[in-house]
């Protein structure tokens, strides 16, 4: 038995059956789906043009909310809800 194989605990193991098996898949492929075989699954870094492109994007409707002055009451968190 390969050694990576008997270092997963038989509960994980079941977990990982149990979701192949919902999937009518067998734990081969269901596990290739999840690696992604072939794909680059690391996250690429924003450059610094799209970070604050996605910050303006985050803050848009934000522009009348009262500014923050680093200490937070009850209020000012619950501000919106009723």
């Amino acid at each position: 038995m390969n050694e990576a194989v008997g270092q997963i605990k038989p509960e994980t193991l079941a977990l990982i059956e149990e979701q192949a098996r919902r999937q009518g898949i067998s734990v081969d492929e269901y596990l290739r789906r999840l690696l992604a075989e072939g794909q680059d699954m690391g996250l690429k870094p924003d450059s610094g043009e799209e970070f604050e492109q996605d910050m303006a994007a985050f803050a848009e409707g934000t522009e009348e909310l009262p500014e923050s002055n680093g200490s937070y009451s009850r209020e000012n968190v619950y501000f919106d809800h009723d």
